[in-house]
């Protein structure tokens, strides 16, 4: 405990980005000897697990970079409003929502890979359980958040860095598994509090 005491929230935030920029790493590596994409076909086959892991994996180097420079900057701006476990937790099942979304309502898209999807869902997330304590805030990054998506279009310079179409749909499933997952937590968090309350009571 005394060594954690001894980490300052700069360097704890600093900590967890090199984690998980070494877990994405990890799953590139995996992935280049058991294909983890998306893959429409294979998962109507039965192989759900590619609704989540497609998005921890990536096209080639300039798509891995360009995602993990996404990531650092979403975890230095709201890494430290939650703790480890709940990160990893909300990535999950934004993946998840978001591989699911993607294959029942864009049945066009046969194959993906890729985190920005998820980086979507993260802030949306954040954005949503702000609500509470900074509405305006919380609205204001919304709103940003959906004029980027409403004027993002198909980027064609970064289609050719990342060696793919960019899935613009993605990123707007990723958003609303974002907004859906961050209520969800939000109400959770709601329940537990009422619920302390009326123990003490």
């Amino acid at each position: 405990m005394a060594l954690f005491k001894k980490v300052s929230v700069g360097q704890f935030t600093f900590l967890r980005i090199i984690a998980a920029l070494a877990l994405l790493t990890a799953t590139q590596a995996c992935h280049l000897y058991w294909d983890m994409a998306w893959d429409r076909a294979k998962i109507g086959n039965g192989e759900f697990w590619r609704l989540i892991t497609g998005h921890f994996v990536h096209n080639n180097s300039n798509h891995i970079l360009l995602n993990s420079i996404g990531l650092s900057v979403v975890l230095l701006l709201i890494g430290d409003k939650f703790s480890t476990r709940t990160l990893c937790g909300l990535s999950v099942f934004i993946a998840f929502l978001t591989g699911l979304l993607l294959y029942v309502f864009e049945l066009q898209l046969l194959y993906y890979v890729g985190f920005s999807a998820v980086l979507h869902g993260l802030v949306a997330s954040y954005s949503i359980t702000a609500l509470r304590k900074t509405p305006g805030y919380a609205c204001l990054i919304l709103c940003l958040l959906g004029l980027k998506l409403a004027f993002e279009g198909q980027p064609q310079f970064t289609a050719n860095l990342i060696g793919i179409r960019v899935a613009t749909e993605s990123h707007w499933w990723g958003f609303v598994s974002g907004i859906l997952v961050g209520g969800i937590y939000t109400g959770i968090l709601l329940k537990r509090k009422i619920t302390t309350q009326m123990e003490q009571d």
